[in-house]
């Protein structure tokens, strides 16, 4: 039997954390301050290891066109940046999907 699509939700650094965190609001001081937090968890901290899963979560984000909130490390508009660069350069040799999991390598 395979394992549901979300399972990789389980081994993410964030989990049980409060989703407050990967929302901030739309006040620039306040937003850099909450987006910045969120992006350890994803990214890791000094002296901490990134996400297991970070980018299932951004592909997760992606294929589902979320509108909001951090996912995978990245907010709505650097997701859409993202998806911009892999046509421009990318897309008649792989998959979005491609290439965002050989974002880590």
């Amino acid at each position: 039997m395979d394992e549901p699509s979300y399972t990789w939700r389980y081994k993410a650094k964030c989990r049980g954390e409060d989703t407050d965190t990967f929302y901030p609001p739309r006040d620039k001081e306040k937003y850099t301050v909450i987006a910045d937090r969120a992006k350890t968890f994803c990214f890791g901290a000094t002296g901490n290891k990134p996400c297991p899963v970070r980018l299932n979560c951004l592909w997760d984000a992606v294929e589902r066109d979320e509108p909001h909130g951090i996912w995978g490390g990245l907010s709505h508009r650097e997701r859409n940046a993202l998806i911009r660069k892999w046509k421009k350069k990318y897309k008649k040799t792989m998959s979005l999907e491609q290439y965002i999991k050989e974002l880590e390598d």
